[in-house]
């Protein structure tokens, strides 16, 4: 069967990249949805077919191979547009994607005609979700949890920037559980080799070096001795630094992270660079993105070339009401108390910038630290006592 594309997204602060621009395991949106098409036995054309049934999606949709055959088994032949029911997947994933009603997404088979998604009547497609592990959290952090479904059959819609940070958070996890499924639909002798040549990869059954085995290493790579990279995909010539630690994540070609540093269920894009001791979790850096040590960076989305300096704070929990961000030009709720920041492409966040959760940097910004605490020079200062900084010079402390 044959599918199109159509355009129905809009560019996304602070990005300004087209949809199908977007980077997902640090591929562009349209590359990976027509690698889905593929896998699924669907043929991407320019323009809808005259003479027979075809599949219709938007150029802001994320879909797994997995859930496009799920869709054309649940329309068995007849026109229909996928509709997801599973109301904790919806609930964890719904805030702000422009939605023509609950769980209905730009995915259609049509019959011959127009590519118009109105013309298929909404089908249930159950993708086989199931619970997911949630690691255990501080009683007073739990209130940002929720639960959540996942499965090797997921769609997405992608409508604003923390849309991001949630399509490759998924996007790995479906990657995982597409390895997970396609095992369990093999034979047994089938599951007997892949278990051999992991074993013969690990050379161990200890479960670290299984996790190690896992992992999918590109040619050129210099990953230290002393490193732990487990469950993860890296491109070719990437490098990973003494004590570092990748865990479930995908690092595109010539990406660096350097000696302990952490990379946890995260994207580093194409040339992107994780400094020494920085912390990167459930976070996408774009292509040449450079993140610092920066007291954390979680849930946030780094743009092309931009640059994160040593001791900034990118925030990322609120412990009251949820977090409000801009859309379209107004300030909304996003329904998530965990959220980092957004910044834009080339821009520059530098040492002592706080930025508070849901804020997007746009691209070419450049901040700096304000002057509080900041010595300008020492003067006619005493020294041999204690000096506090004020209005950039130092001031002594008097005792009375």
């Amino acid at each position: 069967m044959q599918a199109v594309r159509v355009p129905r997204g809009r560019p996304l602060a602070p990005f300004d990249e087209a949809p199908e621009a977007l980077r997902v395991l640090d591929q562009p949106l349209a590359q990976v949805q027509d690698r889905a098409l593929a896998e699924a036995g669907f043929e991407r054309v320019a323009e809808p077919p005259a003479d027979q049934p075809f599949l219709v999606l938007s150029d802001r949709t994320w879909i797994t191979a997995e859930a496009l055959r799920r869709l054309r088994a649940a329309c068995g032949g007849r026109p229909g547009r996928l509709r997801v029911a599973d109301p904790v997947f919806l609930a964890a994933t719904g805030s702000l994607q422009a939605l023509d009603a609950p769980g209905l997404y730009e995915v259609a088979i049509l019959p011959p005609g127009p590519p118009d998604l109105s013309r298929a009547p909404p089908v249930d497609v159950d993708l086989g979700l199931e619970d997911a592990d949630l690691p255990a959290l501080h009683p007073r952090m739990q209130h940002a949890a929720r639960p959540l479904r996942l499965g090797a059959a997921m769609v997405f819609q992608l409508d604003h920037w923390m849309h991001l940070v949630r399509v490759n958070q998924l996007a790995l996890a479906a990657r995982a559980a597409a390895e997970k499924l396609a095992f369990e639909r093999r034979g047994w002798l089938g599951k007997a080799w892949i278990v051999l040549k992991i074993l013969a990869r690990a050379r161990s059954i200890n479960g670290y070096r299984i996790a190690r085995a896992l992992s999918q290493v590109g040619k050129g790579c210099d990953i230290h001795p002393t490193a732990v990279v487990e469950v993860s995909q890296l491109g070719e010539g990437v490098k990973v630094g003494p004590h570092a630690v990748v865990r479930g994540s995908v690092l595109g070609d010539g990406a660096v992270v350097d000696e302990h540093a952490t990379v946890n269920f995260s994207v580093v894009g194409q040339g992107a660079h994780v400094g020494r001791f920085a912390m990167l979790n459930l976070s996408t850096l774009w292509p040449g993105a450079w993140v610092s040590w920066c007291n954390g960076t979680q849930a946030c989305v780094i743009g092309r070339d931009a640059f994160v300096a040593w001791g900034a704070t990118l925030l990322d929990m609120s412990f009251g009401r949820t977090i409000a961000v801009e859309h379209q030009g107004a300030r909304v709720d996003s329904g998530e108390h965990f959220l980092g920041v957004a910044v834009g492409h080339r821009a520059v966040v530098g040492h002592g910038v706080k930025v508070n959760y849901g804020v997007a940097v746009p691209g070419d910004a450049v901040l700096v630290g304000g002057p509080e605490g900041l010595l300008r020079g020492w003067q006619d200062a005493p020294v041999g006592e204690p000096c506090r900084v004020e209005q950039g010079r130092p001031v002594p402390v008097r005792r009375g």
